[in-house]
C-alpha cells in the first residue's frame, strides 16, 4: 500500500497557535540594516506589478523566509530536534484578488522563469508531475497544502508576481520558503475573497504542518525543519525545533553579540528534486528501514509511523529509553546489528524485514523513487542517533554560564567540525567544495564550519567572532571563489558570502 501524506491540523499546541502575522511596515520584517535595500526591492516588486498588471492593487504580499541550520543535520526526519534559524533572503508573492479573468496568474521578478496561466476551474483537480523541472510546481503545490487546510474551497483569480532572494540550490531552502509562501498567499486570498480578516488567515502550525505535505508533492520527502524555520522564525533568535511528540518550537539565544555567522554558497546547485532519487529521499528510505530493522531485531515492538511512511530513530530511541537505555547504548546496539559496513543488498533488506522485495519496494519506495546498489544502513544510522546527540549537546553548552566567552565558542565550534566530519563520512551528503569552504573558515580562525541543508552542493555556516570575519571573506574569496569561479562578478561575490542573523518568520503584508 502507498504510503499516505494527510495532513493533521496542528492549531493549539504548545503555543504555536498564534496566527502568521499582518504587517504593515518593512522595519516589523527586516534588521535596521537591512531596511535600505529592502525597500529598494520591494518598490521594485510593486513597479513590475504595476508593469504586468496595469490598473491593479496589491491586496497584500505573502512572505517567507529561508533558513541556515546551525546542528542537527538529516535528523528532522527521524523526529529528533533540530537547531535552524530563519534568515533574511526570503519568497516574496504580491498578489491582486478577484481578477474578471478568472485565472491564475504566476509572474516571476526574474526573466529565468516565463509567466505561466491557469483557469481556476482546473486548479480543484491539481495533478503535479514532480519528475517535470516546472518551477509553478511549487506554487501549485502550496494551492494542494491550502486545500488541506481549509477544505475544497473556491479559489478566487488571482495575479501573482513572485521574487525571490533565497538562492535556488543554496542549501538556504528555497523551496520550503516559495510553498510556504504559496500556501499562504492562496489562504489570504481566499479570505481577502470573502472580506474575511487576513489577521485569523492561517495559524503557524497549520501552515507548517500544511507546507511540509505540500513541499512532498513535488518530489521531496520533507522532514519539516526547513518549514518550521520558515515559518516560525523570531527576530534575533534560533529556534530548537521538536517533532516528537509533537511540533514544538523554542527560542534559544547565544551569549553575547561578538559572533557572527557567516553564509557561504559553494555555487554547486543541490537539488534535491533532481538528485532526490539518489541523494535526499534514498536516505530518507535508509534511516526509515534501518529504524524498522532496529525495531524488529531488538524485539522493540511496532515503531510510530511518521505521516504514514514508516517508522523513525526517534520511536527507536524512545522504546530503548523505556528500557533505561541511553543514546550511547542504542549506538553500540546498532552497530551490532548492522554489522556490514559494505551495506545491505534489497534481498537482504527484504529478509531483515521479513517482507519480500516487492512489498519492500511497494511500501518505501514508490511515493519517492530511489536509486542504489546497497543500502547504508550502519552509517545512516550512526550520523542520525550522534548528531541528535551533538543537538542536545550543543543546547546545553548555550545555557552554561561558568564558561568565558572564547571557551563557549569554541565548545560549540568543535560540535559544528564534528557534524560536518559526520555528514561527510557516515551521511555522505558533502562535496568537495563544501569541504574546502569548511576547511578554509577554520583555517581563517572560524570557532567551527559546516555544511548546511541537505548537503551535494549548496551553503556553509561557520561561527566567527566579529574581528575576524573580514580576515575570513577575503580568504574565501582569494582561495575559493576566484579560484573556482573566476568569471563571477563584484555583485555575485557579495551574494555568495553574507553575514547573517536570525530573522522573522512568514508574515502577510498589508
Amino acid at each position: 500500500m502507498a504510503p499516505s501524506f494527510d495532513f493533521k491540523p496542528q492549531s493549539g499546541i504548545n503555543g504555536s497557535s498564534k496566527a502568521v502575522p499582518v504587517v504593515d511596515s518593512l522595519s516589523q520584517i527586516y534588521s535596521v540594516s537591512d531596511i535600505p535595500h529592502q525597500q529598494q526591492r520591494w518598490q521594485r516588486l510593486r513597479d513590475k506589478f504595476a508593469e504586468l498588471y496595469p490598473g491593479e492593487e496589491i491586496s497584500f504580499i505573502a512572505r517567507s523566509p529561508g533558513r541556515v541550520n546551525l546542528i542537527g543535520e538529516h535528523i528532522d526526519y527521524s523526529l529528533f530536534d533540530v537547531l535552524p534559524m530563519a534568515i533574511a533572503q526570503d519568497v516574496l508573492i504580491a498578489v491582486h484578488v478577484g481578477s474578471a479573468d478568472n485565472k491564475l496568474r504566476l509572474a516571476n521578478t526574474s526573466p529565468r522563469f516565463p509567466i505561466k496561466e491557469f483557469a481556476i476551474e482546473a486548479l480543484q483537480e491539481i495533478n503535479i508531475d514532480s519528475s517535470v523541472l516546472e518551477w509553478t510546481n511549487y506554487f501549485l503545490s502550496g494551492i494542494k497544502g491550502a486545500f488541506a487546510v481549509s477544505g475544497n474551497v473556491q479559489i478566487p483569480s488571482m495575479h501573482c508576481l513572485i521574487d525571490g532572494s533565497v538562492p535556488t540550490g543554496g542549501g538556504l531552502s528555497s523551496s520550503a520558503a516559495f510553498v510556504s509562501a504559496s500556501l499562504l498567499s492562496v489562504v489570504a486570498a481566499v479570505k481577502s475573497a470573502a472580506s474575511a480578516p487576513l489577521t485569523a488567515a492561517i495559524t503557524k502550525a497549520d501552515l507548517v504542518s500544511a507546507a511540509i505535505i505540500a513541499e512532498r508533492n513535488v518530489g521531496v520527502n520533507s522532514g519539516g525543519m526547513d518549514q518550521a524555520a520558515s515559518v516560525f522564525g523570531v527576530a534575533g533568535h534560533a529556534l530548537r525545533v521538536q517533532f516528537a511528540p509533537e511540533l514544538k518550537p523554542i527560542e534559544v539565544a547565544f551569549r553575547g553579540d561578538t559572533f557572527a555567522f557567516v553564509i557561504a554558497n559553494t555555487l554547486v546547485v543541490a537539488d534535491k528534486q533532481v538528485t532526490g532519487p539518489i541523494h535526499y529521499n534514498l536516505r530518507v528510505v535508509e534511516t526509515t528501514l534501518s529504524a524498522e530493522i532496529m525495531a524488529k531485531v531488538c524485539c522493540l515492538g511496532k515503531l510510530p509511523v511518521r505521516d504514514g511512511f514508516g517508522g523513525t530513530w526517534r520511536g527507536v530511541y524512545d522504546k530503548f529509553a523505556e528500557q533505561n537505555i541511553d543514546m550511547d547504548g542504542i549506538i553500540s546496539r546498532t552497530k551490532q546489528v548492522f554489522d556490514k559496513e559494505e551495506g545491505y543488498t534489497l534481498s537482504e533488506a527484504a529478509l531483515l524485514m521479513e517482507m519480500s522485495e516487492a512489498e519492500i519496494k511497494q511500501k518505501y519506495m514508490s511515493r519517492f523513487p530511489v536509486r542504489f546498489e546497497r543500502l547504508q544502513f550502519r552509517k545512516r544510522a550512526i550520523h542520525v542517533l550522534e548528531e541528535a546527540k551533538r543537538v542536545e549537546k550543543f543546547c546545553s553548552i548555550l545555557d552554561l554560564t561558568e564558561l568565558d566567552d572564547e571557551d563557549y565558542y569554541s565548545a560549540l565550534g568543535q560540535i559544528m567540525k564534528d557534524s560536518h566530519e559526520s555528514c561527510k563520512s557516515l551521511y555522505e551528503c558533502s562535496c568537495d567544495e563544501l569541504n574546502q569552504i569548511t576547511s578554509l573558515a577554520i583555517k581563517s580562525g572560524a570557532y567551527g564550519s559546516r555544511l548546511t541543508g541537505a548537503g551535494w552542493g549548496g551553503s556553509t555556516i561557520s561561527l566567527v567572532s566579529k574581528d575576524r570575519v573580514s580576515s575570513l571573506v577575503q580568504t574565501l574569496k582569494d582561495e575559493y571563489y576566484c579560484k573556482r569561479w573566476p568569471k563571477l562578478s563584484e555583485a555575485e561575490l557579495k551574494e555568495a558570502i553574507c553575514i547573517t542573523e536570525p530573522g522573522l518568520g512568514s508574515v502577510i503584508f498589508a
